[in-house]
């Protein structure tokens, strides 16, 4: 079953705009507070958000704003301020905002959310019958989706929606997700080094090409001043010649 998940609509009669026609909220899963479970990825999914949050949700919750910035105008908050404020709120329970968050993020996710969807169906249409996974179901399901999503989305979603898998099943998913996270983080870094070698190479070329100015220029200044250096040995020589 997918609780608390946002159905879309794929038609493209509507080009592939997703619009939510129904929200299907387990009280159960409500209670258990997912983000309790997705602290070290809070991160990862309001950034996903991030649009949506400054745009729409914090101009229309004056009560959210002014508990945590007061009167301070919003375009003075840094993301990192925002982003405490709403995962402090998550992990406290607060359930109109994690359902928000949630719809947004499986808005942006509407293809995960169709593979998901997809593969449920075929177990059972009726999601809300369905109590537990089996890990051969679960496998069918997941068939090729950390391959076209990404392991951290296919993990992300699995959580946020309350999707039954066995727990083995969610932990291999979590280990897939950790790994993925782990390597993006060391590409990014490979990405930083790689752009601060390339600033220093350009840093230095830029040095090499003003100091070859600088030399050609002092050549010109040599060559100008020995000609008429030469000019004037020369008129002084005819003087002496002359007396």
């Amino acid at each position: 079953m997918i609780k608390g998940a946002i159905l879309l609509d794929f038609s493209l009669e509507k080009c592939h705009f997703f619009a939510m026609i129904s929200k299907k909220i387990n009280q159960k899963w409500h209670m258990e507070n997912q983000f309790l479970s997705l602290q070290n990825w809070t991160q990862e999914i309001l950034t996903m958000i991030k649009k949506d949050i400054k745009t729409d949700h914090l101009p229309s919750d004056p009560v959210f704003y002014r508990t945590y910035f007061g009167n301070r105008p919003q375009n003075r908050l840094s993301t990192e301020e925002i982003f405490a404020a709403y995962e402090k709120e998550l992990l406290l329970g607060n359930q109109d905002l994690a359902d928000w968050v949630v719809n947004r993020w499986v808005f942006k996710h509407g293809d995960l959310y169709k593979h998901f969807a997809d593969g449920l169906s075929r177990v059972n249409p009726n999601f809300d019958e369905i109590k537990e996974l089996t890990v051969e179901e679960s496998n069918q399901i997941l068939k090729g989706a950390a391959e076209s999503f990404g392991a951290i989305p296919t993990y992300l979603f699995s959580l946020l929606n309350g999707v039954v898998f066995p727990k083995t099943v969610l932990d291999s998913l979590r280990k897939g997700a950790e790994e993925a996270k782990s390597a993006q983080i060391i590409q990014e870094k490979e990405d930083e080094e790689k752009q601060s070698l390339e600033k220093v190479l350009a840093a230095h070329k830029r040095e090499v090409a003003r100091l070859n100015d600088k030399i050609e220029g002092v050549q010109k200044k040599y060559t100008k001043d020995t000609e008429s250096l030469k000019k004037q040995i020369k008129s002084l020589q005819q003087k002496l010649v002359k007396c």
